[in-house]
């Protein structure tokens, strides 16, 4: 029986299959799309790998021979192949889904299972960096949660929480990874103001990012107190520091934070 199998091959769910594909978590992966020109694609595209990669004609053959399958296909083909996933023995089976805004409660009470996780990954899963929520049905026990973790992680980081959490995690990661490139065009273009080339500003942008990152790692200080070290008396950053505060810099992210939560918990009621 093959360890894994994924239903859906687009963007996200081939960038899911391809980190699954070199994590050496698995030896077999069973792949399934309509398109099987995705199908050939992506076999060839990891033929190189040790990992052997079946492809199945359809749903019911996939499901029969794999312990685990991602759910990888958009909200509107899920609610349409559950008859499809049904006609299978299901009864061994861990699903994990990636449709976005279909709780796990639907999704538990359509297949008739208490084995059901669901994944908000980003599209940095793509480069292995995804930040990933990742939440269960009610009954999932705690190995299947854990083998979940295991496989958000192989594409990039993975935080457990409540469901009721998502639309907020979608507010400081889902849609925040545009606020973070919205951020970092415009520090870009103000360098450009100030004579260093658009690209190369970016890339500076990017880096500070990047070397903010690791100090807070490394030095594990909330932001304030790092932020402080870099702003001494009468110096170049509380200039700039101030500048953010006098035009409401941090009450435009929090509320950035709080209607993109607003707006994703109206879109949820209305699915």
């Amino acid at each position: 029986m093959e360890n894994i199998g994924f239903i859906g091959l687009g963007n996200m769910g081939s960038s899911i299959l391809k980190a699954v594909a070199t994590s050496k978590k698995f030896n077999k992966i069973a792949i399934y799309d309509t398109a099987s020109y995705k199908v050939e694609l992506l076999k060839d595209e990891l033929s190189s790998t040790k990992v052997k990669i079946i492809s199945y004609p359809n749903i019911e053959s996939l499901i029969e021979n794999c312990e685990i399958v991602m759910l990888c296909v958009k909200p509107q083909i899920l609610s349409k192949i559950y008859k499809s996933i049904k006609s299978s023995n299901i009864n061994n089976t861990l699903f994990i889904s990636i449709a976005a805004g279909i709780n796990t409660p639907t999704i538990a009470n359509e297949l008739d299972s208490n084995r059901v996780i669901r994944f908000m990954p980003n599209l940095a899963a793509k480069c292995n960096k995804s930040v990933t929520a990742v939440c269960a049905s009610l009954h999932t026990n705690e190995e299947d949660k854990e083998i979940a973790i295991n496989i958000a992680k192989t594409f990039g980081s993975a935080f457990f929480l409540d469901e009721d959490k998502f639309s907020t995690f979608i507010g400081i990661s889902g849609s925040a990874i545009a606020f973070v490139f919205d951020f970092a065009h415009n520090l870009a273009l103000g360098g450009t103001h100030e004579g260093i080339d658009y690209n190369t500003a970016l890339d500076i942008a990017f880096a500070t990012m990047d070397s903010a990152k690791s100090l807070y790692e490394v030095d594990n200080e909330n932001p304030i107190s790092l932020m402080s070290k870099v702003c001494s008396a009468g110096g170049t950053t509380i200039e700039g520091v101030k500048t953010l505060s006098d035009n409401n810099f941090s009450s435009a992210v929090i509320n950035s934070v709080i209607n993109t939560v607003k707006k994703s918990k109206e879109l949820e009621k209305n699915k």
